[in-house]
């Protein structure tokens, strides 16, 4: 029986050296492996970090595009608006230009003051529309021929009636 304690014995140290060799053969590619994951770790890093670079660039390229559109957009809306009040200006003397000429008798009132022009164009409208409708045009087709708006052609109208009639209960 001694020599059965002695070869389970002998075979557990033979076990235990094994055990303790194979681990201390282990341990020398763990550092190895961990040397291969902390470089692929900041290969990784770096990776990210140039990504990182290359979006901040982009976005910085992107707001500098945006804010040249955003001044040539306003520098253009701002010539329409200019050209728009030529237009207007241009209009407004085309349409005074086909009022008919002022008698001489209303010349001399004419010559008094900017007052009485802006009274005796406003008579001229006036008198304009009444003989448009006379001749059987709608206030919308009258509009449209004196480069007026509809609103301006129903208030003639509106206060000639209300002018006849005080006249009628005078």
């Amino acid at each position: 029986m001694d020599l059965v304690y002695i070869i389970l014995i002998g075979a557990g140290l033979a076990i235990m050296l094994l055990a303790l060799f194979v681990r201390q053969k282990g341990n020398g590619n763990e550092p190895e492996i961990r040397t291969q994951r902390s470089a692929q770790r900041a290969e990784l890093e770096q990776g990210m970090q140039r990504f990182a670079k290359q979006i901040k660039q982009e976005q910085a390229a992107a707001s500098a595009r945006i804010q040249r559109s955003n001044d040539e957009l306003l520098q253009e809306l701002e010539l329409l608006r200019k050209r728009v009040e030529e237009l207007e200006n241009q209009r407004h003397l085309a349409a005074q230009a086909k009022a008919e000429p002022i008698p001489a008798s209303e010349e001399g009132k004419a010559a008094k003051g900017p007052e009485e022009i802006d009274m005796l164009a406003l008579r001229e409208r006036y008198r304009r529309v009444f003989e448009l409708q006379g001749e059987g045009l709608s206030p919308d087709e009258i509009a449209k021929r004196l480069g007026v708006g509809r609103g301006e052609i129903d208030l003639i109208f509106m206060l000639a009636a209300k002018h006849e009639g005080r006249q009628n209960h005078a």
